[in-house]
């Protein structure tokens, strides 16, 4: 278990956020799992921070969305400071998924464009091979939504 798995999706990007934009006033590790820091937040004060590698359920924040219970981004953010190796990691993960994200759409339009080209007999014969050919359970799976069996 990580500070990354525990916290939200929007918790992990809004503090990857915080980390590239130099949020992180300071931090400083503690012992081999846990570290202190302080985070600009929206308020004028900057917002305390603990986390603990270890066990990143105790890490705490004080600041409001935390409230002792969740792990929020400013965690995040001192947990990317601490390790910016993580940081690297996590962006070119989500670079790499939306990269993939974009491929599929793509790919969604061209199939789109084709099938609406094919005239019915095309799509019937095209229709009949993946059917036969492709997975049992693609072939049962039609049997049962579209045949009154």
């Amino acid at each position: 278990m990580s500070i990354l798995t525990v916290a939200s999706g929007q918790s992990v990007y809004r503090g990857y956020e915080y980390y590239t934009q130099n949020k992180v006033l300071v931090h400083t590790q503690i012992n081999d799992n846990e570290f202190e820091g302080f985070v600009k937040g929206s308020e004028d004060k900057p917002y305390k921070v603990h986390i603990n590698i270890a066990k990143p359920k105790t890490s705490t924040c004080d600041c409001p969305f935390a409230n002792g219970k969740r792990v929020c981004k400013h965690m995040v953010a001192v947990f990317f400071a601490a390790f910016p190796e993580e940081a690297e990691q996590y962006i070119a993960e989500l670079e790499a998924y939306y990269e993939e994200e974009k491929r599929y759409e793509e790919l969604d339009n061209m199939i789109q464009e084709y099938v609406k080209k094919l005239t019915k007999p095309q799509l019937q014969e095209i229709l009949l091979q993946v059917l036969y050919d492709g997975p049992e359970w693609q072939f049962e799976k039609f049997i049962r939504e579209y045949i009154e069996y």
